[in-house]
């Protein structure tokens, strides 16, 4: 576990510092986008604001150790849930032909690609992806807890239970991502 902590404050670090580097020069900009008060504690803010929320919340999360694995999941799903909101805001305020043009960006992987385009959709469309997403990992869960229930030795058993234990951290993210998009469209609803 403290190793695959460490690596995932490495990534995370690094995934702040190549945001810090793409928006470096836009310091001082306000970013004009209301977000989840379980997201950023300020709206309308200029980035550098938000960039230092970041680092906030790595250094609490490097705080932590393995006995705290809640509170590591909570900061950890903050901390990108942080990232990802930023981003896009602030892809959202580049202009058109600007929007691509970083030579610093990374190439995303086939995971990340998808997850780019699903991000990309109406909330009502992303919803009904999400939904689709929570029934395959439902049915997947239970694929592997039939398999489970047929393995035959404790190893198989072992790399089950870990399986079965990865689909259902998956699954419960989704779940909470449906949350938080049907409630943002109730909101939008309200407003309406």
């Amino acid at each position: 576990m403290y190793q695959n902590h460490t690596a995932l404050l490495t990534q995370l670090a690094q995934a702040i510092e190549q945001l810090k580097a793409n928006y470096r020069t836009q310091a001082r900009q306000i970013v004009y986008a209301k977000f989840d008060p379980m997201v950023f504690s300020e709206n309308f803010q200029p980035v550098d604001f938000y960039l230092k929320e970041l680092d906030y919340s790595l250094a609490q999360l490097s705080q932590l150790n393995d006995q705290n694995l809640a509170q590591t999941i909570f900061l950890t799903e903050k901390l990108l849930a942080q990232c990802t909101a930023l981003s896009d805001a602030l892809a959202k305020s580049e202009p058109q032909e600007n929007r691509y043009s970083h030579s610093t960006q990374p190439k995303l992987s086939l995971r990340e690609q998808r997850k780019a385009e699903l991000d990309k959709l109406p909330p009502r469309e992303r919803l009904e992806k999400y939904y689709d997403a929570l029934k395959a990992l439902n049915d997947k869960l239970n694929e592997q807890k039939d398999l489970l229930a047929q393995a035959q030795s404790d190893m198989e058993q072992l790399r089950y239970r870990n399986l079965i234990e990865q689909t259902r951290a998956r699954r419960q993210r989704c779940l909470e991502a449906i949350e938080i998009l049907e409630e943002y469209l109730a909101f939008k609803d309200a407003q309406e």
